[in-house]
């Protein structure tokens, strides 16, 4: 087997007696270098209130690291940002180049000029291109009740239960997902959510809806000849009128 562009890493620092404990990842850390590998890989989704004194003092009794976390502890006085915070401990690794870690911090930084909401949202959509649908259902549920408190974001709320439609149906769940495209197209009135959701429909159970196959046929088929007609009106009236038979039959089939 041939590895190309791999690193390896030899662990020379000390095992921590006791790990660091992530809660919201269920994940322990047992040294310096699994810190900086968590906090490398994880750049665009960690918060700034991960650099706290527990960390801190982990670095301090676990791992030896006394002079880094007085540094630490000194930049939070000087209400120094995370990604300041995160510079530090992977510039004393030593572990990455200048290019790494340049690319790596300007991830942080633009991170930090997000409001707490859009953060939160962008780390649910990491979880969902890394394939992590459990964990990126549980985030942007999350965003959902921050948003509960500003209303007036609809087009985020409506890009998230899109999202989380999306979470659920690449895990076969048609059901659940339809709803939350429902959800999505109804908040939002966008095309992707409302295709999105007929598709769902037509898939519950992974199968077609009983007794509905050769009509969805020929739904579809008319509706790719008026989309390639370029009859903008009759295209959305007949998704319209398609969505309106998928409901029909989903609730004889319920």
């Amino acid at each position: 087997m041939k590895l190309e562009n791999c690193r390896v890493w030899l662990c020379e620092e000390s095992v921590a007696k006791h790990p660091l404990f992530l809660e919201e990842e269920r994940l322990n850390l047992y040294s310096f270098e699994e810190l900086c590998f968590y906090l490398y890989q994880n750049t665009g989704v960690i918060e700034e209130s991960f650099f706290n004194e527990r960390l801190f003092q982990w670095l301090e009794q676990e791992t030896n690291k006394e002079n880094l976390a007085l540094l630490l502890r000194r930049g939070i006085e000087q209400e120094r940002s995370g990604c300041w915070c995160m510079r530090q401990i992977l510039k004393s690794s030593g572990y990455y180049s200048s290019l790494e870690l340049k690319e790596t911090l300007k991830t942080a930084e633009w991170m930090e000029h997000k409001s707490s909401l859009e953060r939160a949202k962008l780390r649910g959509d990491r979880l969902l291109k890394a394939e992590k649908y459990k964990d990126a259902i549980s985030e942007y549920q999350k965003v959902l009740k921050q948003v509960e408190q500003e209303p007036n974001n609809l087009k985020i709320i409506c890009h998230v239960w899109h999202n989380i439609g999306t979470a659920y149906a690449r895990q076969m769940l048609f059901e659940p997902a339809a709803e939350c495209y429902e959800k999505a197209y109804k908040i939002g009135q966008e095309k992707k959510s409302k295709d999105a959701y007929l598709l769902s429909l037509s898939r519950i159970d992974g199968q077609e809806l009983e007794g509905t196959t050769d009509r969805l046929k020929e739904f579809r088929q008319k509706l790719e000849e008026t989309k390639q007609s370029g009859d903008r009106n009759g295209y959305e009236k007949m998704l319209e009128e398609m969505l309106q038979y998928l409901r029909m039959e989903y609730r004889k089939n319920e």
